[in-house]
């Protein structure tokens, strides 16, 4: 019975495919049978969330807060424009994943219905008949309603007060002596100012493709490595036959993609760099932070001029948040609940000279930020866009995820999990997706919040 109506769904597709060519009013329903082939198919992704009875439009905590600051029918198209842009990206990677060799819709053909009818279905948007875009927290309430949370969080409170004044310590001890660093590709001149890319209606800093790669290329760090162990060393991730990724270190790179904050009345563009690594090594068997793959997601927030006001980190997991001010002005605020660890040093901006960030062994915490050192070993490391870890080639042919359904790396479970579910993290330490990122055990925090800024400094 599945069989048929799977069947039938790829026909009527086709047959919408054709019959779009010559009614403008197929798209909705080409466009619905595409949905309904993904979702038969077991194609999901946790990025691709889309307004309620809109599939059409993408959202995301940015977009759902800008949905609000929306008031000018300019405002409003424009809005409706990225919300729609979200939506053809996420559709052009889902549908990379559809098997191939069977009888339902090939990614050309859908490809083809995307490029099509999202501009149309775009302009038939009425704003004004929207519902609010609500993006769902990464977190899981019924794990912190079983596990007695206002009991648990307070039990925890000793915990997170150890590691932050062991990361502290980290900070201030004798930092590990350097093995060899990986640099980015050489910038050539100055990007554009954020400033400069912010003549439109939301005033939203909007790099074309150039412009982003050269703000990569401007604020990329260079990574220094203590070791020589294989497992500390970045690499490219690629997915075997049966899906199962892998960190492969013959080739080095920074999955790289970018962001908006808000702060100050003003929108701030963020430049992210994500580094793999092939595990966090367990240091006995009781330890309940290794495990396979490991990472580093670097994040450079600018001020309008394009000098940094201040950069943050976390590992894949959303553990680990460190907070870097270079904004001189910027103070610290009383944070409620789980608080980022603070970087107690001066911290050069990255507009005017490259920063290098010095990795620990095994665990990857940041511990210095400096500059790069010239008598070292050095390898370089290319770019490769994140949205690529959504659609990887498999050995077999096909494509798949690096992530699950719930956003997160299913090999990457770690054992803390099995404590720290009551704060209501689910599978917390596993690495996960852009989006998926609550950096809170205490209160409720996230990565992507457009208010964090604000959050963090007064």
């Amino acid at each position: 019975m599945y069989a048929i109506h799977t069947a039938r769904t790829a026909l009527l597709l086709m047959m919408l495919w054709v019959q779009a060519a010559q009614a403008d009013t197929d798209c909705e329903e080409g466009y619905f049978a595409l949905q309904q082939v993904l979702q038969q198919a077991g194609i999901e992704d946790a990025q691709a969330t889309t307004l309620p009875d809109h599939p059409h439009l993408g959202i995301n905590r940015w977009l759902a807060y800008q949905q609000q600051q929306a008031k000018t029918p300019a405002q409003q198209q424009q809005w409706i424009r990225l919300a729609t842009e979200k939506a053809w990206q996420d559709q052009s990677l889902m549908i990379q994943r559809l098997p191939k060799g069977g009888d339902g819709p090939t990614p050309d053909t859908a490809q083809a219905l995307l490029d099509r009818c999202l501009p149309i279905l775009a302009a038939r948007t009425d704003f004004s008949r929207l519902p609010q875009a609500t993006v769902a927290d990464s977190y899981a309430t019924w794990l912190r309603a079983v596990g007695i949370y206002p009991l648990t969080a307070w039990l925890a409170t000793g915990s997170i007060k150890n590691y932050h004044e062991e990361m502290r310590a980290r900070f201030s001890q004798p930092a590990p002596e350097p093995h060899r660093q990986y640099v980015p590709p050489t910038a050539v001149g100055f990007p554009v100012a954020p400033s400069a890319l912010s003549e439109n209606p939301l005033q939203i800093p909007l790099p074309t493709a150039a412009q982003r790669q050269a703000l990569l290329l401007n604020y990329a760090p260079v990574l220094t490595v203590a070791d020589g162990q294989p497992w500390n060393q970045p690499g490219r991730i690629e997915l075997d036959e049966n899906g199962e990724p892998g960190v492969y270190t013959r080739e080095h790179v920074s999955y790289t993609w970018i962001s908006w904050t808000r702060y100050r009345e003003q929108n701030l563009l963020q430049l992210n760099y994500q580094f793999w690594f092939s595990e966090r090594p367990k240091s006995s068997w009781l330890d309940g932070y290794g495990g396979e793959l490991d990472g580093l997601i670097w994040r450079v927030t600018l001020k309008p001029d394009g000098r940094v006001l201040f950069y943050d980190s976390i590992h894949p997991c959303g553990c680990y948040h460190k907070v870097y001010p270079v904004e001189p002005t910027l103070k610290k605020a009383e944070i409620d609940g789980d608080k980022p660890v603070f970087y107690p040093h001066a911290v050069a901006d990255a507009y005017e000279q490259r920063i290098s960030l010095l990795l620990t062994p095994d665990t990857h915490y940041v511990v210095r930020i400096g500059s790069a050192q010239e008598p070292l070993p050095t390898d370089s490391y290319g770019f490769v866009d994140a949205d690529r870890l959504r659609a990887l080639p498999r050995r077999d042919g096909q494509v798949g995820s690096l992530f699950n359904d719930n956003g997160l790396v299913s090999v990457s479970k770690r054992g803390e999990r099995f404590y720290l579910w009551p704060m209501g993290v689910p599978s917390a330490g596993a690495m996960r997706q852009p989006g998926e990122h609550a950096i809170a055990f205490k209160g409720r925090r996230h990565f992507d919040d457009p208010a964090l800024p604000g959050i963090l400094f007064e």
